[in-house]
Parts: structure tokens; C-alpha cells; sequence
């Protein structure tokens, strides 16, 4: 067995297979006694971070008997031995990933201080690969709270150890827009600045590495009432004298940007007429009155929105010569993602004001005068982004979004589908080579039907495939081959189809959630609204509101014909809903 803590907190069987946990505190008795390393944990101290400082007057026995359920659960194989004062789980490290985490991290360090620079850039990454972002999901606030932080921190502290071994292998300007984000993230990590500093100035941007000196140092000011460090003041006076700055004369123009995207896909492969239809929407506007310049790209996890909006931003580069800035959405406010834009766009948090309405005011201040393309990617809802798109016809803004934002005035929809067979078989050649898939082309052909034309999908196999050079494509092919295990296979490093699934739920409500695990059960390719209803004992209309939901979320697809509308399930999201159905007592799985 594997045990996680570096994600959600999870237990995995020799097949992979996750064992079920279902219960919080199951899941926090098993993570406390993990984290003790084979140690003894008192009853006391586990009774703490199951309940804080008012543990209930029953809490031994409520202790005894999640440590029984674990020992049900895990088996003979993983022992939880009661030794007072409290109970040992005993397990060898290379089944944790928090052992594994730091073992790599340890000699990733050792190869930096002995100047192997590539060996501990690979090391680093391998360190970090381990986690599954946040730490510790689904445990107990006690626990979490306890721990969470100092797990984040040596997180942090070993992402900071592989910037440097980048940094020392000469690759200054790649890293300029990971920093620039982590340095809007993490404002007061002195560390992360010096590193961001020193990739601006190796890049040939020396003012803007001194210009995020000064914000740093204000920020330090007005809110620690501090300057920064003897480390961080050396490299300012380095770059101050290598190359000193000029003066700023009133009526200069604003600075241009740069380009501040994640990297562009090497591998990009098709999407040809999506890719056109972008572009043509994203064109600025040559006056300064006109429509809205913007675009959403929309579709179901794994689809491949963010590489082709990412595709898409660095062929406009030429279109919005003063910048490019680029923000995960995800669950944050707008409030705090204006923030990011703004110390994005101006240089410096210390210049971001407070409150949503400033926060607005200034962001259209800002670019007023610019032509700056926007890029939000995985937006929540309409109402999250609409005070981020900007209000001028010469910038624009790139969204992507796993649901249908129908409601944004003035910004086109780009639907994205899964790919045809012949684009996944040629994105699959561009990953393993194409000799490989000449070589086997029947088995090539059932890896990507197997992936259900899914880019993620399609891209994780082909990451296990360059991972595994002795594996013939038959080998793979016949692992993908049962459903049952599909996606067990579908898992390399920190990209997971099924993970990436899971997270859509988190956004679903109770109702549809029940739906979508009762629905998953069809034994049909499709099926229609009357069936639907029968499925889960509700009246046709209740039922077409929970479809509708499901499609919206992109959970379902439809298909329009002569004949009538019928849902159906992409075939991983299908394995995803049926892996849960037996958890759903009142399920009713009729054939359409």
C-alpha cells in the first residue's frame, strides 16, 4: 500500500486503487499517525487534533474504534499496534509520500551544494512532483491547522532550492513569469524576490528588477516597518552599479510589460480552426471606441483549454506589444485576482489598493492607454470575472472555463470538444515519436480510443510511454483495455484524469452530484429525458433541471438528431461516476 498526504489525504492498494475512507476523522486519526514516522502518538494528542482543546467525554472509545475501522480498511499488511500511552502505525518510508518528498529533496540539496546543477534541478522537481495541491484535504481543522503550514513551508523551501539550480543552469528569462507569480502570491518571501530580481537582470531587464526591488522595500516598510535583508540589499547594489538606472523624465510612456504566460506547448498539435477562430476574436481593436475584445474557450476537464489559450496568447504577442498577463482563477474573488493583475501590470503590490470598487478603478486606469492581453484561465462563474475584463476595444481578454459563461455581455463562446482520432494519434506521435506509432499503429489506435480522444488522457499515456522506451504500445494498450482500471493507468507524476474529473464535482450541488452517480449507471450509450426521470424516481421536469446541470458542468454531452435529444457520458467521466455508484444505496440502474 501507498500512503498521501500531499494532496488529499489517501490510502492506495498494490493494484492502485484507492481503499475507502470515508469519514474525517478516520481520515485524520490515519494522517496523525502517519505523520508520527513510526512513532508512538498518545491518545491524547490524537484526541487534539480530531476535536481541539474540547475533546468529548467518550473520546477514547471513539479513538478505538477509528483505529479499528483503519485496521479493517488496511490490513494485516500495515499493523496499528496499540502501545501506550497511545497507538504505532508502522510503515516503511518509501510508502509515504511525504518520506519520498523529502528523501528527494535531501539529495537534490546534495547535488546542489556539490555543483551538479542538473541532477538537482531533476531531484527538486521529482520532490515536488510528489505533492498534489493543497496538503492534508480532508482532515480535521485541528490537524490541518497544525500541520498544513510547516508542510507548506518545506513545500516552498524546496521550490525556492530548484529555482536556484534553474538559475544556475542559465535559464533566467523562462523563469521570469513563475516568479513574477509566486512573488504576487508570496510578497514577503525575501528569497523568491532575490530570485525574481536576478532573472530580470540576467534577462537584460535591469530596471524592472530594480523597479521590484523598491516595491518590495515599501511593502517591507508600510507593513513590517522593516527594510529588507543584507542578502537582498547586496544584489540591489550589484545591479544598481552593473547597470544604473536612468532617470524618469514626466511624459514618458508607461513600460512595456513583456510577456508574463506560462510557457507554450512544444507538442502543440491541432485545433487548427479553433486555434483561427482565437485568434480573429482576439485581434485589438484600431480606435479607441468599439466592441469588446474577448473570448471564452469552454469545455470538460482534460479537454486541453489552458494549452490552446496559452497557444493562442503567444501568437498575439505582436498584437498587444505592451504585455501579456496571465492568472489562475480557480475558486479565488475578484477582489484578490484584481490584486494580481494590478501588481502584474504596475510592478508592485505596495501600489494595489484595497477594496473591489479601487481595486476597479485602478485596473482600468491602468490600462486605458495600454494594449495588454488578459488571460483568465479556469474561471468559476461569470460574476468572478466580469469586473477583470476590460472595458477598452485596444486590450483584450482569453478565458477559459469548464462552464458555459453565457452571460458575459460581448464575449464569444469557443466550445471545445475532444479530439478526433486522427488528431489524438498525431498528438500522441508528437509525444513518443512517430516511429513508435509506424511501428504499431493498431495498438496506437486503441491507446488514444481508449483515452476517448481526451488531450489529458492522450498526453499522460504518452508521458508513461516516453517514461517506459522498453514498453511496446501493445503493453499500454492492453492496460487502458478494461474500464475498470483505465484510469489507474491514466496517472503520471501531478497530472491525473481522474483527479482532474473530481475536481468538476467539488463545484456540483448535492442533487446533481446523486444524479450524476445514478446516471452513470445506465447501461445504455445514451439515453433520453424520460429516462433520466425513471433513473432517479423524479418527474420529468425535476429531471431535465439535473441533466441540464450535468451538461452544464460539462459532466454530460448531448446529441441533437430527428429523433429527440440524448445525453451521454464521455466514457472517463462514465468510469468516474460508476466507480462511486454502489456508494449511492438508492440507485436505480436501469438500461435505456
Amino acid at each position: 500500500m501507498r500512503f498521501q498526504l500531499l494532496g488529499p489525504v489517501e490510502v492506495r492498494d498494490d493494484a492502485n486503487r484507492v481503499v475507502e475512507l470515508s469519514a474525517c476523522k478516520m481520515r485524520t486519526v490515519l494522517a496523525v499517525l502517519l505523520l508520527a514516522r513510526n512513532r508512538v502518538v498518545s491518545d491524547g494528542h490524537i484526541a487534539e487534533m480530531l476535536w481541539g482543546d474540547q475533546p468529548p467525554a467518550t473520546a477514547a472509545a471513539q479513538i478505538q474504534t477509528y483505529v479499528s475501522r483503519l485496521r479493517q480498511r488496511l490490513g494485516p499488511s500495515v499493523p496499528i499496534i496499540r502501545q501506550l500511552p497511545g497507538y504505532l502505525l508502522q510503515i516503511q518510508p518509501e510508502r509515504l509520500d511525504l518520506a519520498e518528498f523529502e528523501r528527494f529533496a535531501a539529495r537534490g540539496r546534495e547535488e546542489a551544494e556539490n555543483g551538479r546543477w542538473t541532477e538537482a534541478a531533476m531531484s527538486l522537481r521529482a520532490a515536488l512532483a510528489m505533492w498534489r495541491m493543497p496538503c492534508l484535504t480532508g482532515v480535521t481543522e485541528p490537524l490541518s491547522a497544525a500541520q498544513r503550514p510547516p508542510l507548506e513551508e518545506a513545500r516552498m523551501s524546496v521550490l525556492e532550492d530548484r529555482i536556484e539550480a534553474d538559475l544556475a543552469l542559465g535559464r533566467p528569462a523562462e523563469l521570469v513569469p513563475e516568479l513574477a507569480g509566486l512573488v504576487t502570491a508570496h510578497p514577503l518571501r525575501e528569497r523568491l524576490r532575490g530570485q525574481l530580481m536576478q532573472a530580470l537582470a540576467s534577462s537584460g531587464r535591469q530596471a524592472d528588477a530594480l523597479t521590484s526591488y523598491q516595491g518590495y522595500r515599501q511593502l517591507l516598510a508600510d507593513e513590517l516597518g522593516i527594510g529588507p535583508g543584507p542578502e537582498l540589499r547586496d544584489l540591489h547594489q550589484h545591479i544598481l552599479q552593473a547597470h544604473p538606472v536612468p532617470e524618469t523624465r514626466s511624459g514618458e510612456t508607461q513600460p512595456k510589460l513583456g510577456a508574463w504566460l506560462p510557457p507554450d506547448l512544444a507538442d502543440f498539435t491541432g485545433r487548427e480552426a479553433e486555434l483561427e477562430r482565437i485568434l480573429d476574436l482576439l485581434r485589438p481593436a484600431d480606435t479607441p471606441h468599439g466592441r469588446r475584445v474577448g473570448c471564452v474557450v469552454a469545455g470538460m476537464a482534460g479537454v486541453g483549454k489552458s494549452a490552446l489559450a496559452m497557444h493562442a496568447a503567444h501568437r498575439l504577442r505582436e498584437e498587444y506589444p505592451d504585455g501579456q498577463v496571465y492568472v489562475e482563477a480557480g475558486e479565488r474573488s475578484s477582489e484578490d485576482l484584481l490584486g494580481d493583475l494590478l501588481a502584474a501590470l504596475e510592478g508592485s503590490v505596495a501600489v494595489v489598493p484595497d477594496g473591489l470598487d479601487e481595486r476597479v478603478r485602478r485596473y482600468r486606469a491602468v490600462l486605458v492607454d495600454r494594449r495588454v492581453l488578459v488571460v483568465l484561465d479556469n474561471v468559476a462563474d461569470e460574476q468572478q470575472i466580469r469586473p477583470l475584463l476590460p472595458d477598452t476595444p485596444r486590450c483584450g481578454a482569453l478565458v477559459t472555463s469548464r462552464t458555459r459563461l453565457a452571460a458575459i455581455e460581448g464575449v464569444p463562446m469557443v466550445d471545445l470538444g475532444v479530439l478526433d482520432p486522427g488528431s489524438a494519434l498525431r498528438f500522441l506521435a508528437k509525444i513518443i515519436g512517430p516511429a513508435r506509432v509506424d511501428a504499431e499503429p493498431e495498438a496506437a489506435r486503441d491507446i488514444v480510443r481508449y483515452c476517448g480522444g481526451l488531450p489529458l488522457a492522450v498526453r499522460i499515456a504518452g508521458g508513461r510511454l516516453v517514461a517506459k522506451p522498453h514498453w511496446r504500445l501493445a503493453v499500454l494498450a492492453e492496460r487502458l483495455r478494461l474500464p475498470d482500471r483505465r484510469l489507474d493507468e491514466l496517472r503520471q507524476a501531478d497530472l491525473e484524469v481522474r483527479g482532474a474529473i473530481e475536481r468538476t464535482l467539488l463545484g456540483v450541488d448535492e442533487e446533481s452530484l446523486s444524479a450524476f452517480y445514478v446516471l452513470g449507471g445506465i447501461d445504455a450509450p445514451g439515453f433520453s429525458v424520460d429516462t433520466a426521470a425513471s433513473a432517479l424516481g423524479l418527474p420529468v421536469a425535476s429531471a431535465h433541471d439535473l441533466v441540464e446541470n450535468l451538461l452544464d458542468a460539462r459532466l454530460l454531452e448531448v446529441n441533437c438528431s430527428p429523433d429527440g435529444v440524448r445525453y451521454h457520458f464521455h466514457e472517463l467521466v462514465r468510469v468516474v461516476a460508476r466507480d462511486s455508484v454502489p456508494l449511492i444505496p438508492s440507485a436505480r440502474v436501469p438500461t435505456a
